[in-house]
């Protein structure tokens, strides 16, 4: 992993945020977050967060000590200041004395503490945030990381890494419950340059945004090479056709059976050695359905992929029932899955039952959705998902969060508001959003 901050371009960047009136703290906190934006296997469309602890004025004109963090959803790749939501710092650090705090609670805090009533929601991990002690705080979801958590042996494995330079904290669901955890388990770990959430991510911080991000950095660093040292999984390949028929002929096919009701759905197939090596193993019914890299991923994948037949040049009739059979047996897994969970949450309403993700071996796999670019997301996260499971198998036996840990992010609403604002997005976009099948790669 790259560390790609250079100090000259830092200063140039808070430089020329000063013109538009963003603070030093701000820019370096925004520029922090773009370098780790640029890096897919860190973040991914609206993954990680950042923060930055300021002081800044109220409309009183009074001094207020406060934080800078990054709105729910955004991307960080192209972060701008106003992606930032400024929030009261002092009552929110109060709320760590509290035992609990409800999800009304917690929904209210985002809001009413808020230093400017038309800001963008704050991330759903304001709370980690804001109580731990450091100025600046970085949050990803590196695929390196996630191949050393998600599995069995994920407290040996990461001793061996990363010796007494992180503190671990258990899986908690994003909230409140992890905010306190980690803001104990950090106080008890005073030393420690970051806390590693098992099976969802690395928050780094320091005293400053040039040490934070090389934190991020040499922390990732150190998860490649100890995957790299495992030398990855040999998956067993099955017995596929001679000849495979091309994804142009497979797209059409797999649009059609996937496609909601009177709607339309889009494809984005991706390909190469690794998704290959992954698609064709002889265990892919096993390994790629035993749950999502990260339990955030889910929103845009389901809890897991739709397993289709290997297509047959020349035989696409037989491929069309087959893959009507797997379509099928999916959507009453998944029907099965909500029916299992379904009275732990919120009301859910009529659950959409169809994949996200279709793994076709001999081929590859496909991201689908309603647009281009919801279709784009799911295939990158699938694909993320495909090294994380292969890092983690070549170390030990991959495991996700469990499955209900899947299903409450999946249906929690501020996850779900992600995807109503790529919706309004879409219709932003004009009529023809959604209406073209995409095949790439």
């Amino acid at each position: 992993m790259k560390n790609l901050w250079s100090d000259r371009q830092a200063k140039a960047f808070v430089k020329a945020s000063a013109k538009d009136g963003v603070s030093a703290d701000l820019a370096e906190c925004v520029h922090a977050s773009r370098l780790l934006g640029a890096e897919p296997k860190l973040v991914l469309h609206g993954g990680g967060n950042s923060s930055v602890k300021t002081v800044l004025r109220d409309l009183a004109g009074e001094n207020v000590t406060a934080m800078w963090v990054k709105a729910s959803g955004r991307d960080m790749a192209t972060m701008e200041a106003d992606g930032f939501a400024p929030l009261r710092l002092e009552p929110l650090q109060r709320l760590a004395g509290r035992e609990s705090l409800s999800e009304k609670e917690m929904t209210g805090a985002r809001r009413c503490f808020l230093l400017d009533a038309a800001a963008p929601d704050p991330s759903v991990e304001f709370l980690t945030h804001a109580f731990l002690p450091h100025k600046h705080v970085l949050h990803s979801h590196a695929n390196a990381v996630l191949g050393l958590t998600n599995q069995e042996q994920w407290a040996e494995v990461l001793a061996e890494t990363f010796g007494g330079r992180v503190a671990l904290v258990p899986y908690i669901m994003s909230g409140f419950s992890l905010a306190r955890r980690a803001r104990e388990i950090q106080a008890a770990n005073p030393d420690a340059e970051a806390l590693v959430v098992l099976k969802h991510g690395l928050f780094t911080f320091a005293g400053n945004a040039k040490e934070a991000y090389a934190r991020m950095i040499d922390l990732v660093t150190l998860a490649e090479k100890r995957i790299k040292q495992a030398g990855g999984k040999a998956f067993a390949p099955a017995a596929l056709p001679k000849k495979i028929a091309p994804a142009a002929e497979v797209a059409p096919i797999l649009r059609g059976l996937a496609a909601p009701d009177g709607g339309r759905t889009v494809l984005d197939f991706r390909t190469g050695r690794e998704i290959r090596h992954f698609v064709d193993g002889a265990g892919v019914t096993d390994y790629g359905r035993r749950g999502t890299a990260t339990p955030d991923f889910v929103i845009r994948t389901k809890p897991w992929p739709m397993i289709a037949p290997a297509p047959e040049a020349g035989k696409l009739a037989a491929f069309a029932k087959a893959a009507a059979k797997a379509v099928d047996g999916f959507k009453a897994d998944y029907l099965a899955y909500v029916a299992r969970h379904a009275g732990s949450g919120p009301d859910i309403g009529a659950p959409d039952p169809l994949p996200r993700v279709i793994l076709v071996p001999g081929l590859g796999l496909f991201g689908l959705g309603p647009a281009a670019g919801d279709a784009a997301i799911a295939a990158d996260l699938a694909a993320a998902g495909i090294e994380v499971v292969a890092a983690a198998e070549g170390l030990g036996h991959y495991e996700s969060a469990g499955e209900a840990d899947i299903f409450a992010i999946e249906h929690w609403p501020p996850e779900r508001a992600k995807l109503d604002r790529a919706k309004l997005d879409r219709a932003r976009g004009g009529k023809l959003a959604g209406q073209v099948a995409v095949v790439t790669g």
